[in-house]
């Protein structure tokens, strides 16, 4: 079998969602090919999407919010949008990657690339099947308009009376959650982890910015050490150079800084709770791992849905104005049944299968 994934450059999650089901098909012995939609149609979109991205989200947060919130109910204004990530030069351009490379079945993971394929395929020019994958813990905007897709993959089925009152049909959906990679389903206790990390074994608090180091996370951390509680601090700056040389200056010792790491899945089941913004990705991988989380630093829209989701199902703890990361640290860590009733309760939402119910799932479409 030969699968295409089309993935967008706008975030970490879309690109590791598309990685992750890559590694599951091959594995599956298929031929599998992962592009970025506007790397291939265009340099100029490409750049705009992945440099306005962030500086929209980080500099217009309140303009973005209002535009994000107007899409979900404004028709015209998402059709606005559409003439813009979906508009015909680009879907002729990437037409032709169809004489290259053709695939039984294509998976997009963002709906930017669904609206693109969505048009070849009310066209007629695309014939196979297309499965859509929503990043988030809610039904983004736009996906309610790519009426030819076949399927559209969501993280939970509690989410289905929101796609349904959007106007998708709720046989379109498949809520089988969001892929991550195979090493987050290997649970280690939290003793073996810390000695696989060489730390001391204690209770953990685990500080992720997240790939576009969004928020002010050298403050939350110095927060946090000023608890006075007794525990230790790990923070990852993955590519973060700056947060980085930041936090080495400060004076703790029970501060422990990392830059770039390959086994996040460890210090996950190293730590007792997780302070982190809340994408989509991250969210998977908190689900899967059972770690109860204390979220911060949300990105207007998406991100302040994906709070609301966990957090009302008893996952996490928004952090807002009036309601501090110390004060939430405090709660959690003076209430050990509470941290254990949040395990509980993100267990009873993960969905630690996805990325084998989707490829098989796929594959049987082929096979139709």
């Amino acid at each position: 079998m030969r699968i295409l994934i089309v993935s967008v450059t706008a975030g970490y999650g879309h690109h590791s969602t598309a990685a992750a089901l890559a590694t599951e098909f091959k594995a599956r012995g298929s031929e599998v090919v992962v592009i970025d939609l506007y790397e291939y149609c265009s340099t100029f979109m490409y750049n705009a999407m992945d440099k306005g991205y962030l500086f929209s989200t980080s500099h217009l947060r309140r303009s973005y919010s209002h535009t994000y919130t107007m899409l979900e109910s404004n028709e015209k204004l998402r059709k606005l949008v559409s003439t813009i990530t979906g508009n015909s030069l680009l879907c002729n351009k990437f037409a032709q990657y169809f004489y290259g490379f053709s695939p039984d079945a294509v998976i997009t993971t963002h709906v930017f690339a669904a609206q693109i394929l969505d048009e070849l395929k009310r066209r007629q020019l695309l014939s196979i099947p297309v499965v859509g994958i929503n990043t988030d813990y809610c039904i983004q905007p736009l996906w309610e308009d790519v009426r030819h897709i076949d399927y559209i993959v969501t993280p939970s089925e509690l989410l289905n009376f929101s796609a349904y009152s959007r106007g998708i049909p709720l046989e379109k959906i498949l809520p089988f959650g969001l892929p991550v990679k195979p090493k987050f389903k290997n649970k280690l206790c939290k003793t073996d982890a810390r000695r696989m990390l060489d730390i001391p074994d204690r209770k953990t608090i685990l500080v992720m910015g997240g790939s576009m180091g969004y928020g002010n996370i050298s403050k939350t951390v110095k927060e946090i050490l000023s608890c006075g509680m007794d525990f230790q601090v790990i923070c990852i700056c993955g590519t973060n150079k700056k947060l980085k040389e930041n936090l080495k200056k400060i004076s703790a010792d029970k501060l422990m800084v990392y830059g770039f790491v390959n086994n996040v899945e460890v210090f996950m089941d190293a730590a007792d709770c997780i302070v982190t913004k809340p994408g989509g990705l991250t969210l998977t991988e908190i689900l899967v791992k059972q770690l109860p989380a204390i979220l911060i630093n949300p990105i207007p829209g998406h991100e302040e849905r994906n709070i609301d989701f966990i957090s009302k199902n008893g996952g996490a703890i928004k952090i807002t104005d009036s309601f501090s990361v110390s004060e939430a640290i405090y709660f959690l860590f003076t209430n050990p049944e509470r941290l254990k009733l949040m395990e509980s309760s993100l267990a009873l939402i993960a969905k630690p299968d996805a990325t084998e119910r989707i490829c098989s799932f796929v594959e049987s479409l082929i096979k139709e």
